[in-house]
């Protein structure tokens, strides 16, 4: 009997190599979100420290400058935060749009591996059964020469 052949492999390998490039590329999306989350958590906290700061600040005497400083950053920061919020909605945005297109690959790989299982199964049945005929037939071969 042949070897086992499964006629959709060569699609299949694709379909893998395709699962695996997407599944980076969520990967890197993902990285560059939680960068951008990062981002944000630095921007807030250092609005919280300037907040903090004007207001240890206020009840000084001679403090007046770097009060007015501090006040004019707060503008400055509350639009970095802002734009990173703005970057973060576009990277949620590109992740789950990996997401989705990594399903879609996932999909059909897996289709795929159920077909190559079936077409093993198949012809590991036929196999076996030919290896009993053949079974049968030696101990039929095996039979007649012992009747004769």
């Amino acid at each position: 009997m042949k070897a086992f052949h499964f006629r959709l492999q060569t699609k299949l390998d694709i379909c893998q190599r395709q699962e695996q490039v997407v599944r980076e590329e969520m990967q890197r999306r993902i990285l560059k979100r939680n960068q951008i989350v990062q981002e944000l958590e630095l921007l807030e906290n250092r609005f919280q420290s300037v907040e903090d700061s004007i207001r240890e600040l206020n009840g000084r005497q001679g403090q007046f400058p770097r009060i007015v400083i501090n006040r004019q950053y707060i503008p400055v920061l509350k639009q970095e935060i802002k734009a990173a919020e703005d970057n973060l909605v576009l990277a949620e945005q590109k992740v789950e749009e990996a997401r989705l297109v990594l399903m879609e690959r996932m999909r059909e790989t897996s289709t795929l591996e159920k077909l190559k299982d079936k077409a093993w199964r198949r012809y590991l049945h036929e196999f076996l059964l030919e290896e009993q005929k053949h079974i049968d037939e030696v101990a039929g071969a095996a039979h007649h020469r012992k009747s004769l």
